[in-house]
């Protein structure tokens, strides 16, 4: 398989980094010395296993002052807003850019414009970086590396108490996008308006004084600075910002994700064998570990006869369930070939993987900071992607719009404050209600093996006999009020039983908090119901400052449930 990961080679680590671990992840060890630039992946894959280390049991680290930043960085190079990691914050630096006539800068400790993730997505919600002029339809069709005519869901229902079969959606992730071609168009985009990267380069620290922040980096061992009206935080789930302003946890679920883009796996129409023309959304072999964790697989057809692969679980972040993606990398690779067949010219390609965060809600409202002055989270640091689907791109293009304007808004008015940044986020109600469902996806080690997959086999049989729409809408992070309402009425009439099962996984605790979110939904379903009759554009014309800056954030809010018609 071939990837254009030219930039590369003057950050890959020598064969040494595997050495630790040749006895302990044989499989893993083996699997990536044989990708291309398998030591520097490997190097990012520790750097995470690190990351999620230090986070056990340690108090965080200070890396925001309220202070006057040090002399020495008085004449630092000045930007209307940097951003700190180079994944999916060069799409916003690039939009900030083109769209917005800002100077942007992006920074990464490893690459600027290169994941450890690849991409699948629903066609609607990619079409709206054409539609807000992002991408040409030419650039965009060119980083397209697959479109399927339908994808599905099942769940292994051999020892289900409840049975479900495979449930057939039109237009759900249906298709998949090279992540690293598109993150190279976008930084392309970012360099022709103006904006700058930088690679290897650490965040340090960040003084948020007299309007604006002041950041600490460090490159090649050397210190410097960067000042800039907004620093927006897109390093990750471990962000250290992100963890000093949520001090009581920065994220409450998360999904350990593991996988390959590989190419060779044998093609046909059996459900070893990989069928080009369908994506398989959600998809369990077997019941659930000793250990409660319900392993789930996720496969997308990708360029040529690539195929991206993905095992995952679902988890609490504070149980004592093994999170480690090196152990799950271990499993991964011992159980691929029970998920597809690897043909004589089977070739693993690159490595996919990520600690995928979320947070669910005690109530409707967005119960997570992110955002104080001058400093805004954005992507996984901000961890508000659905935790049901855990599509953090898909979050992030629905909200693009949103977050984009909102920001080149307040950056041009000044209004950098927490007051203002703090509306500029992928917060939906709509997806807080979801998590409620998440939980049925967490298994734990009191359940017996059977419990997630009866659960959802229930809640898959139910929606085999709604509308079409309601299955879309659920999985695509759309759920409206009245689908929500014909799936949970119909839960009690088919299975009488099920609100032992719902007092099971959620507890008195979780039951009132169930209800208290289906209250608030209810509110913002009625209260958003009639839509904003204004455009944008028509809005901005008005006024200016805070005046404009809240009835953007109200037409924005408005168009939630209106934006991807299913």
């Amino acid at each position: 398989m071939s990837v254009c990961l030219t930039e590369l080679e003057e950050y890959s680590t020598k064969d040494s980094v595997y050495t630790e671990y040749l006895h302990s992840h044989p499989k893993t060890v083996s699997a990536f010395r044989s990708m291309q630039n398998g030591s520097y992946w490997f190097e990012r894959l520790l750097s995470l296993e690190h990351s999620w280390k230090q986070r056990i049991g340690q108090q965080k680290k200070v890396v925001i002052s309220y202070s006057k930043p040090p002399q020495s960085a008085k004449n630092a190079p000045y930007y209307d807003v940097v951003y700190g990691g180079g994944g999916l914050a060069t799409i916003h630096a690039a939009a900030m850019a083109k769209l917005h006539n800002l100077k942007p800068l992006v920074f990464d400790k490893f690459t600027v414009g290169i994941t450890h993730r690849d991409w699948n997505i629903s066609q609607v919600e990619f079409d709206r970086l054409v539609e807000i002029g992002l991408l040409t339809k030419e650039q965009a069709d060119e980083v397209v590396v697959r479109r399927y005519k339908n994808g599905f869901v099942e769940f292994f229902s051999e020892n289900s108490e409840f049975k479900g079969d495979r449930i057939w959606m039109d237009g759900v992730l249906d298709m998949a996008v090279s992540a690293n071609d598109l993150l190279h168009t976008c930084k392309d985009i970012l360099i022709e308006n103006g904006g700058s990267f930088s690679h290897s380069t650490t965040f340090s620290h960040v003084w948020v004084y007299d309007g604006k922040a002041t950041i600490e980096i460090i490159k090649d061992g050397v210190v410097s600075y960067l000042q800039c009206a907004v620093f927006v935080d897109c390093m990750g789930s471990y962000s250290p910002v992100a963890q000093q302003l949520n001090p009581k946890g920065s994220f409450t679920h998360c999904c350990p994700t593991v996988g390959t883009i590989s190419s060779g796996f044998v093609q046909g129409t059996q459900k070893d064998e990989v069928d080009p023309s369908i994506g398989e959304i959600l998809l369990t072999l077997d019941d659930a570990q000793p250990d409660g964790r319900q392993f789930i697989w996720e496969g997308f057809p990708s360029k040529d006869d690539e195929f991206v692969t993905y095992l995952f679980f679902y988890d609490e972040i504070d149980s004592e369930t093994d999170k480690s993606l090196l152990n799950l990398f271990e499993i991964f690779f011992e159980k691929l070939p029970t998920y597809k067949k690897l043909g004589e010219n089977f070739d693993y390609g690159r490595p996919a993987f990520g600690m995928i965060p979320s947070i669910l809600h005690p109530t409707l409202r967005n119960s997570r900071i992110v955002a104080t002055d001058s400093i805004l989270c954005l992507g996984d640091s901000a961890a508000l992607s659905s935790p049901l689907t855990y599509c953090g791109f898909g979050s992030f293009v629905r909200n693009f719009d949103r977050t984009t304007t909102l920001l080149s808004y307040a950056i041009k008015n000044k209004l950098t404050n927490v007051e203002y940044l703090s509306e500029i986020n992928a917060y939906e109600p709509n997806v807080s209600i979801v998590g409620n469902f998440a939980k049925f996806l967490v298994g734990k080690k009191k359940f017996e093996t059977n419990t997630v997959n009866s659960m959802m086999n229930m809640i898959v049989s139910i929606l085999q006999e709604l509308p079409k729409s309601v299955a879309k809408s659920l999985f695509t992070d759309t759920l409206k009020w009245e689908d929500y309402n014909k799936l949970m009425s119909s839960v009690p009439v088919k299975y009488p039983n099920s609100y032992s099962y719902l007092f099971k996984h959620h507890g008195l605790i979780g039951l009132l908090r169930w209800a208290k979110n289906f209250l608030g939904f209810t509110a913002y379903h009625f209260l958003t119901k009639k839509k904003n009759s204004i455009s944008k554009s028509q809005i901005q014309q008005q006024s200016k400052g805070s005046k404009t800056f809240s009835q953007l954030v109200t037409y924005f809010h408005s168009q939630k449930s209106n934006t991807f018609p299913i």
